[in-house]
C-alpha cells in the first residue's frame, strides 16, 4: 500500500515560512564563526570533525562553538 501524504494547508505553509524567517533573523545575530559552524553542521550536514578539518582546528572548539550558538539562539528566540 502506498502512503499518501495530505497536502499542506496554507496555515502550515505560512507558519513554516515565519519559523524559517525567525530562525534566520536570530542566526544573523550570532558571531560569524558560530553562525558559519552552525550552518555547516545543521544545514549542510557536516560533522564536527569535518568542520574542524575545514577550519584547521580540533573537534572540541567546533563542538563548544555550536553548543554556545544553540544557547544563544534559545535566548534570542525567547525574546520573540
Amino acid at each position: 500500500m502506498r502512503a499518501v501524504q495530505k497536502p499542506e494547508g496554507i496555515e502550515e505553509v505560512v507558519l513554516k515560512k515565519i519559523q524559517a524567517e525567525t530562525l534566520h533573523t536570530a542566526m544573523k545575530k550570532l558571531p560569524e564563526m558560530q553562525r558559519r559552524r552552525m550552518q555547516l553542521y545543521y544545514f549542510e550536514g557536516m560533522t564536527y570533525e569535518q568542520i574542524a578539518r575545514k577550519e584547521g582546528c580540533t573537534k572540541m572548539p567546533v563542538k563548544r562553538s555550536i553548543e554556545a550558538g544553540i544557547e544563544r539562539l534559545k535566548k534570542e528566540l525567547k525574546k520573540i
